[in-house]
């Protein structure tokens, strides 16, 4: 069709036309695989689970396509965070997208990070409620939006724990604070902090006790557990909410078994092995952060030592050839570009996982080196 055509020569005219990579070979700097579960997995062989879980017939939940074994394996999952009651959903996205769409209405208002991640930002359009931006991890604009937004209505805050592209962790207390102070309801989502951040894995809501004020909180499988899905954390009646109003969640296919055994053992390795994986990767950590050219190049919004660390070229055109660049070395690394990010804040994002040598370490920061210096 002629018009598919012409919007997809728009993107490849200004540069933000994508294609899949497909199949690379190199040193994963680039996945989400942060505890190397699904890197080990690959390796070694599948990890059993410590449960077996039963047929469940195709169909929605609220039709044919629930079971016992899922309700027993979303209260594990509960237990685990520290809250009363947990959901499956089949996705990171469409956990978003249904809390979000469905939780504020028309007359409430959502007041939400400038970097918050797409899945929010759709859910929150779908909700039709009044959206209103806060400057990233600003509390006192949070604090100055709560004021001037209408009294009539619910009022809801969004955030991520750790924001997936740029690594940097939200100050949930502040925030549970103000929300607090004003009515507010918070919700966060922890993709990336689950495994990573916490005594025990649990993310940085467990870690600091805030069960209790915070609405919602949305834990994602694809990330550190290695498995897929997600779960919406958070009171019974939360639950009960989401099953009778989430479309997301009302009509899609329940969870399939191997679904389940996939999250049950993310959850497994969380418990067995994610305090020696999490040790290496603080090494691995230490070791990228500490290079004195990583230093001089890091990106501005760097205020942890985490797994996921940035690189702005001089030139932000420059971002694609990077990536090409370190490949043809051996590395995958991922440039980020629009509208994954900003216009203007296209950046290499380096995922460091517990898996990675420090030798792999040297040698990219040692690529790094060369290719953004020969541009300078």
């Amino acid at each position: 069709m002629p018009f598919l055509t012409h919007r997809l020569e728009a993107l490849r005219e200004s540069g933000t036309y994508r294609t899949l990579p497909g199949q690379r070979e190199g040193i994963d700097f680039w996945s989400n695989d942060y505890l190397g579960f699904a890197h080990t997995q690959q390796q070694q062989g599948v990890f059993p689970s410590t449960r077996v879980f039963a047929s469940i017939a195709p169909g929605s939940r609220l039709i044919s396509g629930d079971h016992g074994d899922i309700t027993a394996l979303e209260q594990h999952i509960a237990d685990f965070h520290g809250h009363p009651a947990a959901l499956l959903f089949g996705s990171g996205y469409t956990a978003n997208l249904g809390v979000l769409s469905c939780l504020a209405r028309r007359s409430d208002t959502i007041i939400y990070d400038a970097l918050i991640h797409a899945s929010i930002r759709d859910g929150i359009r779908l909700s039709g409620a009044a959206a209103r931006r806060c400057q990233h991890n600003d509390v006192e604009d949070v604090r100055r939006l709560l004021a001037t937004a209408s009294a009539e209505g619910e009022r809801f805050v969004v955030t991520e724990s750790r924001f997936s592209m740029d690594g940097d962790l939200a100050p949930l207390p502040e925030l549970a604070e103000v929300c607090a102070a004003h009515g507010a309801h918070l919700i966060v989502d922890e993709a990336h902090s689950i495994g990573i951040d916490g005594s025990q894995g649990a993310g940085l809501v467990a870690e600091l006790g805030l069960q209790d004020q915070v609405l919602a909180t949305i834990t994602t499988y694809g990330k550190a557990p290695a498995a897929s899905g997600a779960a919406v954390l958070g009171e019974r009646a939360l639950r009960d909410y989401l099953i009778n109003f989430s479309r997301p969640f009302i009509f899609t296919t329940g969870p399939r078994p191997e679904q389940l055994t996939a999250i049950a053992r993310g959850y497994d390795l969380l418990n067995g092995e994610q305090t020696t994986a999490r040790a290496k990767l603080a090494v691995v950590i230490e070791r990228f952060c500490t290079n004195t050219f990583y230093q001089r190049v890091q990106g501005p919004t760097q205020q942890t030592r985490g797994p996921i660390q940035l690189v702005y070229p001089r030139s932000k055109g420059e971002v694609m050839d990077l990536e090409a660049d370190l490949l043809a070395d051996g590395y995958l690394v991922k440039g980020i570009r629009y509208p994954s990010v900003a216009r203007g804040e296209e950046r290499l994002r380096i995922c460091l996982h517990a898996f990675n040598t420090l030798k792999e370490v040297d040698g990219l920061c040692s690529s790094l080196r060369r290719h953004l210096e020969r541009r300078m």
